[in-house]
């Protein structure tokens, strides 16, 4: 499987780093420009990445349905207004800022966007901005799994429906048939499971599962595998939100309830 949809998760990671450091720069207004300056043209960049995947098959579909309600959502129009104002000599947006026992609150100032400044501080409307770009990113992980996922492409089931089997994968992947894995007693579940891991990963399942409370669909594991699984923090996947102390106080202000792992 030919896999590069990693440009799209490092351009939505490089868009959260900056979102974290906002959070981070306290009374400093310099530095908190100077991340809110890059916050958004990487923001910019994550949507653009996406775009170049039109020649996967359902693509411009899937995507016709996100650009529309992109451009119907008041929040993702102010962005991009801002943006563009940005990018083109405009004034930073901040108006301001109010510090308290080392916290600090950013305002923004009057823009000449179509749409009104989001009531809330900059921080959080950039927050909020992200996680509607996070949205759409995790969903194409949904509607066009097999297709961008090689998580999910290399599986018992998704072969099955391909009239292929477990040795093709392996010649596919490795170039030949593992039957080094064969001697060794490994079944056929174990040597999917055992292909898997030699095949690329979502490398952005901490920013879905802390920022949405869900990750990319993963493979069917026989059920006596689920006694060796991995949780979600030994496999990385807890990540602070930007500008929270802990995850379950972000998924409490969220309203998002903590995900059953065994569902995931």
């Amino acid at each position: 499987m030919h896999h590069d949809f990693d440009v799209v998760e490092q351009k939505i990671a490089e868009t959260e780093f900056f979102l974290g450091l906002m959070a981070k720069a306290g009374s400093s207004t310099f530095e908190f420009e100077c991340y809110l300056s890059a916050f958004l043209a990487s923001s910019r960049t994550s949507t653009l990445a996406l775009q170049q995947f039109k020649h996967v098959e359902g693509f411009e579909e899937w995507y016709s349905k996100h650009r529309k309600a992109l451009r119907e959502n008041s929040t993702a129009k102010f962005f991009l207004d801002l943006r563009n104002a940005h990018l083109h000599g405009g004034q930073y947006p901040v108006r301001g800022g109010v510090f308290h026992r080392g916290k600090a609150r950013y305002e923004f100032r009057t823009t000449e966007s179509r749409e009104p400044v989001p009531d809330s501080d900059i921080l959080s409307a950039c927050r909020n901005f992200f996680i509607l770009i996070l949205e759409i990113v995790h969903n194409s992980y949904v509607d066009l799994g097999v297709r961008i996922d090689s998580q999910q492409y290399y599986t018992k089931e998704h072969f099955s429906i391909l009239g292929r089997s477990i040795d093709d994968a392996e010649i596919e992947v490795h170039g030949w048939i593992c039957d080094s894995l064969i001697q060794e007693g490994y079944d056929e579940d174990a040597r999917w499971s055992e292909l898997r891991g030699k095949v690329y990963e979502c490398s952005i399942n901490h920013l879905f599962y802390s920022y949405l409370g869900k990750v990319t669909p993963q493979p069917v594991e026989p059920e006596h595998y689920s006694d060796f699984a991995y949780t979600p923090e030994e496999r990385g996947w807890i990540h602070l939100p930007a500008g929270y102390s802990s995850v379950e106080a972000y998924w409490a202000d969220s309203g998002i309830q903590k995900p059953d792992f065994y569902s995931l």
